[in-house]
């Protein structure tokens, strides 16, 4: 029987499955994006910012961001390596145009702050995906402290006049960064449950100290009076579902629900810090 040259070169073609889409496979980058977009608008609005033209550059960054994601998460992909990295170079580009329209702009200070922070962390990224892999803690923490940086980048964008921003990354961090620990332990569960307490503190320790020094850092803040009080308590649901989902007895959690509870905890999370970054700290 004779072969078409496309089924000749069977390596050339996606495995079934491999499919490079406009958002990652795992959509917690997807989400984290948006979320950081959320808090910093809401923060940027609560501050006083109302600059419609600085909140479209922004909310057009984050929308490219997304598909930027997927094509960088396929690079690992043989088969889809080649398309991928051509989709990412676009796409960077098109975000670097974005970026320098945005600097001119303004506030150009601000923003070359933002762009300075990010540098760093795309080279860690970089250097940890190709040392450790795509889904290890160092590379998915980088990438997360990425994606931080869009809620300070909306926010100085929208206005306000408001010093705070860069307070913003930092929040998002402290929150998102949370879910690797927590999500890797909950997803090794579906492989061995743990049958003590003391064994799943220990086994969770790393995503429960997380959580506790978010929250002694937030109230630290807010007693030197850098923040208003809804921030740390922003926080408390975060803390409240890693330490019940990390002590509570369970096998085989689903993943659909561990990545819907994160979903609506980060959704929580964006809209009370957003609202409690933008108003002024209580003196």
């Amino acid at each position: 029987m004779l072969k078409s040259p496309a089924r000749a070169r069977g390596a050339e073609t996606p495995a079934p499955g491999a499919r490079l889409g406009l958002a990652p496979k795992e959509h917690g980058a997807s989400f984290m994006a948006m979320h950081a977009l959320l808090l910093g608008v809401i923060a940027g609005v609560g501050a006083g910012g109302r600059d419609l033209l600085g909140l479209a550059l922004a909310v057009l960054f984050g929308t490219l961001f997304v598909p930027l994601t997927a094509a960088v998460s396929a690079l690992s992909h043989p088969r889809l390596r080649s398309r991928a990295f051509r989709r990412a170079v676009a796409l960077g580009l098109a975000l670097s145009a974005l970026g320098l329209l945005a600097l001119v702009r303004g506030p150009a200070g601000p923003l070359l702050g933002i762009a300075g922070a990010g540098a760093p962390v795309g080279v860690v990224y970089a250097v940890a995906r190709a040392r450790t892999g795509a889904r290890s803690v160092p590379t998915q923490l980088a990438a997360i402290a990425g994606i931080s940086l869009l809620a300070p980048f909306a926010w100085v964008l929208l206005g306000g006049g408001s010093d705070r921003w860069p307070l913003a990354a930092a929040g998002a961090f402290a929150s998102f960064g949370g879910t690797v620990p927590y999500v890797r332990e909950r997803v090794r569960r579906r492989r061995r449950a743990d049958r003590t307490v003391a064994i799943r503190a220990r086994n969770g320790l790393v995503a429960l100290l997380w959580q506790a020094l978010a929250l002694v850092c937030a109230l630290g803040a807010l007693a030197a009076g850098a923040i208003h009080p809804l921030v740390p308590i922003a926080l408390v649901p975060g803390a409240i579902k890693t330490f019940a989902g990390i002590l509570r007895s369970e096998s085989r959690p689903p993943i659909k629900r561990i990545g819907y509870l994160e979903t609506v905890i980060s959704t929580v999370f964006a809209v009370l810090a957003g609202i409690g970054l933008g108003l002024a700290p209580l003196r």
